[in-house]
């Protein structure tokens, strides 16, 4: 693996391996999200996702297993990012942050499809 690859992929990992780590320190906010979406067992769900973003983004990182870590990561990513940035329900400045954040993740989602079919 070159050296640029895997800067690139520890430094895409770097974002969930954080989140992950925040969001199991911290999970009440987002807690409250996914109850306020009707998550089922949204403690759970938390959780689950948080060893994802940890587990997935720890392998990335690394340059193990990166296609199969990617796709775990993109796949987190699309409930993540539906139920914790909903610009479409909210006005003003604060919809203009979600949708920010929104479009962040896609840019994230992208970049995780780019890593997932590397060779």
């Amino acid at each position: 693996m070159s050296v640029a690859k895997f800067i690139g992929r520890a430094l895409l990992a770097s974002i969930f391996i954080k989140n992950g780590l925040d969001h199991l320190q911290n999970p009440d906010p987002v807690v409250r999200a996914a109850r306020g979406a009707e998550v089922p067992q949204p403690e759970l769900a938390v959780k689950i996702n948080s060893g994802v973003m940890l587990g997935a983004g720890g392998l990335l990182a690394l340059g193990l297993f990166p296609r199969l870590a990617g796709t775990a990561l993109a796949t987190s990513l699309i409930p993540t990012t539906v139920v914790g940035h909903p610009f479409w329900d909210k006005s003003g400045r604060e919809r203009e942050q979600q949708q920010t954040q929104f479009l962040k993740n896609l840019a994230l989602f992208g970049a995780l499809m780019y890593v997932s079919g590397q060779d």
